[in-house]
């Protein structure tokens, strides 16, 4: 999903201090394009007010304030857009595009459990959200911590919280739950060639008690594996 798209197109509509029925209707076909989420509603209602505030004046007050009030008419959460199973594949940008997503939408807490990292993409995202104040955590394999292009080192160095596992046996999840309600899982590995060449999956759910069994084996597994020292 590309949020930008809609962020544009809404600075695009308020530029002109009106939401007229024709950008209404591109809007909600926008929306229904991009499948969103409850927690994308909640940003975009929040990017919407932060527009709004920035650009009203004494002279365009009352403009942008009808124009907030239309806009807000148009985020209505779908019924069923509350309970999220979403299903993407690769080759192609699809997986990467959905992981990067999720990780730009954080709030809270960012739980990530994979065998590798190496895409450097999803690492800007991942660093992204630990500055803005998301608390981080990175699981990963320590074999392939040390492979050429690998972004563990230096998210850790960004001051990211990563832990290693150091038996003798591999790390091969590839999963991640976000905010507690949002678990990305497949076959698909963090890396450049995942996206490229391989044939790979990837789940979005946010059925809770499946949330939950990803939420607690990864807790499990904090307490049992060490820090990455570097």
């Amino acid at each position: 999903m590309n949020m930008e798209e809609l962020i544009g197109y809404l600075e695009e509509s308020i530029a002109d201090n009106a939401f007229s029925r024709g950008d209404k209707r591109g809007f909600k076909e926008l929306l229904k394009e991009h499948n969103l989420q409850k927690r994308d509603f909640d940003f975009l209602r929040s990017k919407v007010f932060d527009m709004a505030m920035s650009r009203a004046n004494a002279q365009n007050y009352s403009h942008v304030i009808t124009w907030l009030e239309e806009i807000n008419k148009t985020l209505v959460l779908p019924a069923k857009a509350d309970s999220t199973e979403q299903v993407y594949f690769s080759p192609g940008d699809d997986c990467l595009n959905a992981i990067r997503q999720q990780l730009r939408s954080a709030v809270s807490t960012i739980r990530i459990c994979v065998f590798t990292i190496s895409d450097d993409r999803i690492a800007h995202e991942i660093k992204s959200a630990h500055r803005r104040g998301v608390s981080v955590r990175v699981l990963t394999d320590n074999d392939k911590s040390l492979d050429l292009g690998s972004d563990i080192e230096e998210l850790a160095n960004a001051g990211v919280e990563v832990k290693m596992d150091y038996t003798r046996n591999h790390m091969h999840h590839k999963f991640a739950v976000i905010d507690k309600e949002y678990l990305i899982t497949g076959s698909y590995n963090w890396t450049r060639s995942a996206a490229n060449y391989n044939h790979e999956n990837l789940l979005l759910t946010s059925e809770k008690d499946v949330v939950k069994q990803y939420l607690r084996e990864f807790e499990k597994l904090w307490e049992e594996m060490d820090h990455y020292h570097g």
